[in-house]
């Protein structure tokens, strides 16, 4: 069977939603099938990628005219995107493109819009959203909460890997538990580490992370804050700095930049305890289960679909979450292992593979 990924970035690999794409054509290949990637033109040339251009650098727009691009663009690859026996669209917003096609299974890793939505442009995506949950059959989201956005009353950590919906499966994310395990650490972390691994943006709450480590740090004064992934936005980056000086802060917040997926074992493994501070935009966070998986105890907020996680959670202010913080901190060896055996028991790669293999074997009779 020829299956085709529809989703903007995959190669090189950066993040949760990258990662969970490697995961997928792996085991889609190890059950027979050839796989093409349509995504953005990265610079990376591979066997099995067909590259999208970006949008014109004289355009305006940013990022949300890019994605419009993409879609647009996306149409020169009909021909192509026709002899694919299946569609796997990655996110509801590039299922535009592809309304003809009937065998196309749309996935979502999270709301891509703010609860409630503060623009035009995220009320748009919801309603796209909403048209793409009618019109196309098959439908895989990674957490509940995009169910409840549908209108489908479903309640967090339930009908896990199962049909809520005919044709509408809730299968979280999962992690392989024999990779992500206790590692040698890295050597240029430093000690009594608390791990943000987050893409640096203000929907992933870093700055809340940095107001609850000031609080928290009151309490553990040895303990410093490494933030590891990429600054997206540079009027962020200036509040984030401009933040840690007011919390006097600078010596004791640490940004790695990106590191390699491949070597978070050891990342995770150099922490003494892990904060997802999201507060939008939010599936099950692969981050999370990676580092619970490593024995890491892991705190986050209880914003949208990290509510199907088994991490310690609060509410998404800089007050609650301290107070998670210093609990789970004093707590962390017992956690950490009632964490890591949940991970172990549901949210490993087997029951997710089961699962997707039942998604597509349906979507290929259709």
């Amino acid at each position: 069977m020829k299956i085709g990924h529809v989703c903007t970035e995959y190669k090189p690999i950066k993040g949760g939603a990258e990662t969970y794409l490697a995961n997928l054509c792996k085991i889609l290949a190890e059950y027979g099938c050839t796989q093409t990637v349509y995504q953005f033109n990265s610079g990376v040339q591979e066997k099995g990628l067909t590259l999208i251009p970006h949008a014109f650098k004289v355009l305006k727009g940013g990022r949300a005219l890019d994605l419009w691009w993409f879609n647009l663009a996306l149409l020169t690859k009909f021909v192509r995107l026709k002899s694919e026996d299946l569609v796997i669209c990655h996110y509801a917003f590039h299922s535009l493109p592809l309304w003809w096609k009937k065998k196309v299974i749309v996935l979502s890793h999270g709301c891509e819009w703010d609860i409630p939505p503060t623009s035009l442009s995220q009320k748009l995506k919801i309603a796209i959203a909403k048209h793409s949950f009618t019109h196309f059959k098959y439908l895989v989201a990674n957490d509940t909460n995009y169910f409840r956005q549908m209108g489908i009353d479903v309640k967090p950590k339930t009908k896990m890997f199962e049909e809520v919906l005919p044709g509408k499966w809730f299968i979280p994310n999962c992690v392989d538990t024999e990779y992500f395990k206790p590692a040698d650490p890295v050597s240029d972390f430093p000690q009594h580490s608390i791990l943000v691994p987050r893409n640096i943006s203000r929907p992933r709450g870093i700055h809340l992370a940095i107001q609850a480590f000031a609080k928290f740090h009151v309490d553990f004064p040895e303990t410093n804050l490494v933030i590891v992934g990429d600054f997206f936005d540079l009027n962020y980056k200036q509040e984030l700095f401009k933040l840690i000086n007011q919390e006097k802060l600078k010596e004791k917040v640490f940004f790695k930049g990106s590191i390699d997926w491949k070597k978070m074992p050891q990342v995770y493994s150099a922490s003494e305890m892990t904060i997802i501070p999201t507060l939008q935009r939010e599936g099950t966070s692969l981050a999370a289960l990676e580092s619970m998986s490593c024995g890491i105890a892991t705190v986050s907020t209880n914003a949208q679909g990290l509510v199907d996680l088994p991490t310690d959670q609060s509410d998404p202010n800089s007050e609650d979450l301290s107070n998670v913080m210093k609990k789970t901190y004093q707590n962390r060896n017992v956690v950490s292992k009632k964490q890591q055996q949940k991970v172990k028991d549901i949210y490993n790669l087997e029951n997710w593979k089961n699962a997707w293999l039942k998604v597509v074997k349906e979507a290929q009779k259709c």
